[in-house]
């Protein structure tokens, strides 16, 4: 859970394995609930694709048979937030090399040229990429976070977000 809190007024929370095939259905749940709740289609499609990577992400890297996703609406002093959480246990290196890039993300003053740079880094190695978290940033202008406790990685996107009449 986020440190801000605020009164929860939706709250999903989704354990799954890590298998590929699981991924798009997970993606989509999140893009649905988005659809029913806020009032502009963009809005939802930066969700739904934030929680595309990081349903991706925990796929690729957990160590663990069990990873999560969570997807929160609060409201604090009047503020609607939308966060999508996802936790998955990894490996030491993994989580050095994720602590890393994801300081990278969260500290970027230009997040675009940051994620144009790391295409271009990254083209040349073969198998991993590591583009989806940046993308988050670059496309949806979603705040980026983390957490680590002991070997589980917590990554949360979020933003404020206008609801639908009667949502």
């Amino acid at each position: 859970m986020s440190s801000v809190q605020g009164t929860a007024r939706l709250f999903v929370s989704l354990k799954f394995s890590p298998r590929e095939h699981l991924v798009a259905a997970v993606s989509r749940l999140v893009s649905e609930f988005c659809g029913l709740v806020m009032d502009n289609k963009d809005t939802a499609w930066r969700f739904h694709m934030a929680a595309q990577e990081l349903a991706e992400n925990v796929t690729k890297y957990a160590t663990s048979k069990d990873v999560s996703l969570e997807v929160e609406m609060t409201s604090l002093d009047g503020v609607n937030v939308m966060r999508v959480t996802s936790r998955n246990e990894t490996t030491p290196e993994r989580l050095l090399e994720t602590a890393r890039r994801l300081d990278a993300i969260k500290n970027a003053e230009d997040p675009v040229a940051l994620y144009d740079r790391l295409v271009r880094e990254s083209a040349p190695v073969p198998g991993i990429s590591g583009l989806g978290l940046a993308r988050i940033r670059a496309e949806s202008d979603l705040l980026v976070d983390y957490s680590i406790e002991g070997t589980e990685l917590s990554i949360t996107v979020h933003s404020p977000v206008n609801l639908r009449e009667g949502a």
